[in-house]
């Protein structure tokens, strides 16, 4: 087998690498530095991508050349049965991933739980209540404790702040602010994106599900500079009761 052909069987050990070891080793485990933990899921399952074009990429140039060869050589001798046998290889290996995947798909499936989608409630009436700091901060008429922030913009229900006291309003703004700042929106939309294409894959919706846990550790690190942890959980608990 030519050396790119080796490529194959390397970038399908590793998709199947990432989508078991991934959401098996990965979650809880970096809850002390979440901005890190976004980055190393994303990286990893983004590398499972990359593995996955390179190995069909690779394929269908091995089967293009194998069929070179094929023609170049006299139908029965050694060599044209090589180049047959080298044809069927990489269509092989990629039925054994595909089937491998599959099964493991099977086993974790029990494991995880598709993370809620989040309706961002930009469709509905919402009324301008005040700029914290640089950012554009609008109320919704909701009859419960909600807050959502996007990429510009925090959205908080009009029952929030009517039940919460300043400081337990300053402290919920920070939090939301941490997500604008971190860009936290965007990086939830593309893990929803990465699950969306990998739906069959209980690890991709395990990314989803850890990504958006991480965003609210690291919203609560960032809040926590401004206000004190007791004031953030009498605010957090509004939203939870």
């Amino acid at each position: 087998m030519n050396a790119p052909l080796l490529v194959i069987p390397l970038a399908i050990e590793w998709i199947i690498l990432v989508t078991t070891l991934a959401p098996m080793l990965l979650p809880k485990r970096l809850d002390a530095r979440p901005q890190l933990g976004i980055a190393i899921w994303f990286t990893t399952f983004l590398s499972a991508g990359v593995a996955t074009v390179l190995a069909i990429t690779i394929a269908v140039w091995g089967y293009i050349d194998t069929l070179g060869a094929l023609n170049s050589n006299t139908i029965g001798d050694e060599k044209w049965y090589v180049a047959l046998m080298v044809s069927f290889a990489p269509w092989l290996a990629l039925a054994i991933g595909g089937v491998t995947l599959a099964l493991i798909n099977i086993k974790l499936e029990p494991m995880f739980e598709s993370a809620r989608e989040i309706v961002p409630l930009l469709d509905l009436g919402k009324q301008p209540l005040m700029n914290f700091m640089g950012t554009p901060v609008a109320v919704v008429q909701l009859p419960f404790a909600y807050a959502l922030a996007t990429n510009r913009e925090i959205l908080i229900s009009q029952f929030a702040v009517d039940h919460l006291s300043k400081n337990e309003l300053d402290a919920v703004l920070w939090h939301e602010l941490g997500h604008v700042r971190y860009k936290h929106f965007a990086l939830k939309r593309l893990a929803r994106l990465i699950a969306a294409l990998s739906s069959r894959l209980a690890a991709s919706r395990a990314m989803v599900s850890e990504v958006e846990r991480l965003c609210e550790i690291a919203a609560d690190k960032y809040a926590l500079k401004k206000v004190t942890a007791p004031t953030l959980r009498l605010a957090r608990k509004l939203f939870t009761d």
